[in-house]
């Protein structure tokens, strides 16, 4: 007589089919410095290339890690400079210093910086590239009566297009864009009142600007969207004025993400959102007793999870922002040692394998026991 194989499989099956026996621990991350002293990221792409900012010479400087490679991306031709986005093609965007006395957007390719210009003001700023090569940001566009006020823009074909504003508003912002030309930000509505004239969060689609329903008192704003038309971003935070909560909006859906930390000021924002619904962003924490400060979250759609639970806790380093997300998981971070008032760097965050939780190991060493004591009778058997 002999065991036949399917006595394995059915003893596999039935191990698979227990609880908790293919259940993952959260992920764990990775951490890599990207900058010195001083510095902070602000976006990623698909290839694991972030752009930041630092501090070095005295005077902000916009850089690019570039295939493993620290690039400062230089200036317009004055002192300073911002990076704020990346697409895939390795195009960066953001402001510089073009040393006549003027912040002017760029686009950096190729090793060097073109100047995007202005809507007729003497201000403007980049904030997000997409893969067609898109740019939005803002700008000022010289009339004297909003001089005061940017207005968003869009960048394609070597011309720099105004895109409005909600009814009666003076300004506007695009802080993203996805891979269809949806457009992100927010902007002012009706009249100019003291002391409340809100943001709005909206999006920007078919040259109409319409809002997303966040609340009216306070500011929101939307900084990050996906190729589904998913956005994230901040709304009034229902506790404080001044303050934010992350938020999702969802075709039409609006839902508010919440805070890391209740006990700490009622303030978070989302940042980034990547094709598998991952977001980033930052919240609020207690520090001590008397002092808070803030710590870099993911959310997978299951709350707010704390960047700082999912690195190694000896590490010294502490995630007090995240700012961009790609869809390998890879996360544009800032991160300070010793503390959230420490050296604080650019950073990014590299996942690596989740390991089974304790009850999943045990159970694998069970499923395990069963195979070999069926594999020794099939032998016996045999003999």
């Amino acid at each position: 007589m002999r065991t036949p194989f399917p006595l394995f499989r059915l003893i596999l099956s039935a191990f698979l089919a227990l609880p908790g026996a293919a259940a993952l621990a959260d992920p764990l991350y990775t951490l890599t410095l990207l900058g010195g002293t001083g510095s902070t990221a602000t976006d990623i792409n698909r290839w694991g290339d972030v752009v930041g900012n630092t501090g070095a010479r005295g005077a902000t400087r916009g850089f690019g890690w570039l295939g493993g490679k620290y690039v400062d991306l230089g200036t317009l031709g004055g002192a300073t400079s911002t990076a704020n986005g990346i697409n895939d093609a390795r195009q960066i965007v953001g402001g510089s210093d073009n040393g006549a006395g003027q912040f002017h957007a760029y686009v950096y390719a190729g090793g060097g910086m073109s100047d995007l210009g202005t809507l007729g003001g003497n201000r403007s700023e980049a904030f997000a590239i997409n893969n067609d090569g898109v740019i939005v940001g803002n700008a000022h566009n010289g009339d004297p009566a909003t001089r005061a006020f940017e207005q968003a823009f869009s960048y394609a074909g070597g011309t720099m297009h105004d895109l409005g504003t909600l009814p009666g508003g003076l300004g506007s912002n695009a802080y993203a864009i996805n891979r269809s030309g949806l457009i992100g930000g927010s902007s002012y509505e009706g009249p100019f009142t003291i002391p409340e004239y809100p943001f709005r969060a909206v999006l920007f689609s078919g040259g109409s600007v319409n809002t997303i329903g966040a609340p009216e008192a306070g500011n929101s704003a939307i900084y990050g969207l996906n190729d589904a038309g998913l956005a994230v971003g901040g709304i009034p935070s229902p506790e404080f004025a001044h303050a934010s909560h992350a938020f999702l909006y969802d075709h039409g859906t609006l839902i508010d993400l919440g805070v890391l930390d209740p006990a700490a000021i009622d303030d978070s924002l989302a940042l980034d959102i990547n094709n598998r619904g991952q977001i980033v962003g930052r919240s609020a924490v207690l520090v001590d007793p008397e002092h808070y400060g803030y710590h870099g979250f993911l959310s997978t759609g299951a709350g707010l999870v704390d960047l700082n639970t999912l690195i190694d806790p000896t590490s010294g380093w502490v995630i007090t922002d995240a700012s961009g997300i790609n869809d390998s998981a890879q996360i544009a971070a800032t991160a300070c040692y010793g503390g959230v008032t420490g050296d604080c760097r650019a950073v990014r965050l590299d996942p690596v394998a989740a390991v089974p939780e304790p009850g999943s190991l045990a159970t694998l060493g069970l499923g395990l026991l069963l195979i070999g004591a069926s594999t020794r009778r099939t032998r016996r058997l045999q003999g």
